[in-house]
């Protein structure tokens, strides 16, 4: 009964950690280039419950009971790297990465789009505090990763984020070009004024996206013994630059709510289970052994 009590409070607890990732995906529906995350849960390792000193049979030793589970545990969560949808805003300066291209064979697909998406924007930022791997950091700063391409331009005529930071090209230097003349990406990530291509988009492909680790509301950074670097440009990541467009979220507000219907079903199993376990133990320790006259 004491294991029964233990399995389902296992279970409300991966409940609601499987809750914090639903609504933490329904929170950034509306962000741009956000990819959702999926938990991952696993059952503790059955063991067998043995009858000590059983001497009824020889050669008198522990006899099995059968298999019992202890219960369940999220051991993590992953990524969906699907491609989400295409939205038009007419920026100048916003840019969407589109790995829907023609002329993709289907291996090409699953070797390198791993669903939709390995190919990232790569963003300079400050170093932060308690960042987990020094070597994360290239001269003190910090390379995410990101699908998010609203960006802006500055007076000066930097690249950035909504945050300030640095857009980087594909020999990983801030892109700069004159604000006062009309820019133009082409879709391999090429910046060009005035007919002159000053420099090239970088367009990050790895090894394998799934080993990249969260970063922020929709950005990634590259652990330690994390996934290769392979190339730099668009073409390399079969994906192409759309200016004048934003990539939605993959989150499907449909599935999300579904997903919070089911935990929360789940998780009122768990209780009544803890309920039922608690009256049978409640009967064992009142009632069981009583003496009658």
């Amino acid at each position: 009964m004491v294991k029964g009590l233990y399995t389902a409070y296992t279970g409300m607890v991966a409940e609601q950690q499987r809750m914090d990732i639903e609504t933490n995906n329904l929170a950034n529906v509306n962000s741009a280039g956000y990819k959702e995350q999926r938990a991952v849960l696993q059952p503790f390792r059955d063991y067998l419950g043995l009858k000590i000193k059983d001497y009824t049979d020889a050669p008198w030793t522990a006899k099995r009971l059968g298999g019992l589970n202890p219960g369940v545990k999220m051991i993590g969560s992953y990524t969906n790297f699907e491609q989400g949808a295409m939205q038009s805003t007419g920026g100048d300066f916003d840019l969407a990465l589109n790995n829907t291209l023609e002329n993709t064979t289907s291996d090409q697909v699953k070797d390198n789009m791993f669903g939709g998406g390995n190919a990232f924007f790569a963003i300079l930022v400050g170093q932060p505090a308690g960042t987990p791997d020094p070597e994360q950091l290239e001269g003190g700063q910090l390379i995410k990763y990101t699908r998010d391409g609203s960006f802006t331009l500055t007076g000066d005529g930097y690249l950035v984020t909504s945050e300030g930071n640095n857009v980087l090209d594909v020999n990983g230097q801030p892109i700069q070009v004159n604000p006062d003349l009309h820019t133009t990406i082409l879709p391999d990530g090429r910046v060009v004024q005035d007919g002159q291509e000053l420099q090239m988009i970088q367009v990050a492909r790895f090894s394998d996206p799934h080993l990249l680790e969260p970063y922020e509301t929709n950005a990634f950074i590259i652990p330690q013994d994390g996934p290769e670097l392979l190339s730099t440009t668009a073409a390399e990541a079969m994906a192409s630059v759309n200016q004048g467009y934003l990539e939605s979220s993959n989150v499907s507000v449909v599935d999300e709510m579904v997903n919070i219907i089911t935990i929360q079903r789940d998780y009122e199993t768990n209780q009544k289970m803890i309920q039922t376990e608690d009256d049978t133990l409640q009967i064992a320790v009142q009632q069981l052994g009583k003496l009658t006259g």
